[in-house]
């Protein structure tokens, strides 16, 4: 470091120097009595400075605008709008300055003004952002993450909607289009979530064996890159079945949902399954992914360990499948019930 020298002021020494990344002159408290130790401290502080001096010189637009573009590229396409809209948030909050000078302070306020908006607009901001200065640690660009010293947004943790049998009845009878009414059943009797469905292909079903093997390709990752294998129960196998014999020159790697031979966009079946909500009267506010909780919530019910149902699920952490251990207590409860005279 140029120009640096300890002083003493008061009952600690303190270190004067010029930061060559900043261009101005700082000074830092060492919080040692004695010159021996502030002279390991200044030893141990010019090693972190020159540490710095090796990073890669990068602008907070410009590391965001590279990585939006890394995520684009190798991850999902719904993790990388997520990301896109946390990363222009932002750009939007702060200033273009080197990445290296943004503090932890100036992303918490950020995270905190999110959070009032919406605790999940909150918490998903932390969540891409964090995972996303973990990547300019390893490309070189900052030394340590600023999340580490920001404690995530706490969010309310409300039980899950769900769909039952009888309100599926409803929603496809009020759904005119036939392959949407076969992706519906689908999502209800596998629990696949809807990214996973619309890529699903023949190749990875198998009616012999009764299984459906959720798995990683070249065009399609799931979430977590967890791969997993569902069983086909008796609705589900008819349904196959019946499709199957509809598809003229069926080729292994075809997908099992199409639209007029083109692969679904998850935007179009989510808009249409809402319709289908409304036509039908029932909670306006059930979306697609209330299926996948409509096919845990029956397992559960049925007294299926949540563990098993994390597994069928492809949850990471038994943490995020515990949400149905409600349903388990309330099966509990009936069940004592019954035994009232």
């Amino acid at each position: 470091m140029k120009n640096s020298f300890l002083f003493k002021r008061g009952k600690y020494f303190h270190l004067e120097f010029f930061d060559e990344n900043e261009g101005k002159t700082k000074r830092v408290s060492t919080k040692c009595t004695t010159k021996g130790e502030a002279i390991k401290f200044l030893t141990e502080y010019s090693e972190k400075q020159k540490a710095k001096t090796l990073l890669t010189p990068k602008t907070l637009y410009d590391f965001l605008t590279e990585y939006e573009n890394y995520v684009k590229q190798n991850l999902t396409s719904k993790y990388a709008e997520n990301v896109y809209y946390s990363c222009k948030e932002l750009k939007g909050y702060t200033e273009n300055i080197p990445l290296r000078n943004l503090t932890s302070k100036a992303l918490e306020d950020f995270i905190s003004i999110a959070s009032k908006r919406s605790k999940y607009a909150g918490k998903q901001n932390y969540n891409n952002l964090r995972s996303a200065f973990n990547k300019a640690i390893s490309w070189g660009y900052i030394e340590t993450n600023p999340f580490q010293k920001i404690k995530p947004p706490k969010i309310p943790t409300n039980n899950p909607l769900f769909i039952n049998e009888q309100e599926l009845k409803l929603i496809l009878s009020n759904e005119p289009n036939e392959t949407l009414r076969d992706v519906y059943l689908f999502a209800f009797h596998t629990g696949m979530r809807l990214s996973e469905i619309i890529n699903v292909r023949w190749n990875q079903i198998s009616l012999i064996d009764r299984i459906i093997q959720v798995s990683n390709t070249k065009e399609f990752t799931t979430k977590g890159k967890k791969e997993r294998v569902i069983p086909i129960n008796k609705t589900l196998y008819n349904m196959l079945q019946s499709r199957f014999p509809k598809i003229i020159s069926l080729k292994k790697d075809d997908l099992l949902f199409t639209k007029n031979g083109f692969k679904f966009n998850g935007n179009y079946v989510s808009k249409k399954f809402k319709m289908a909500v409304r036509t039908s009267g029932i909670n306006p506010d059930l979306h697609f992914h209330n299926l996948r909780h409509g096919f845990a919530s029956n397992l559960v019910k049925n007294g299926v360990s949540i563990f098993i149902v994390k597994e069928l699920l492809g949850h990471t952490d038994v943490k995020t499948t515990q949400v149905y251990s409600h349903l388990t207590m309330d099966s509990l409860k009936d069940a004592v019930k019954a035994l009232e005279g």
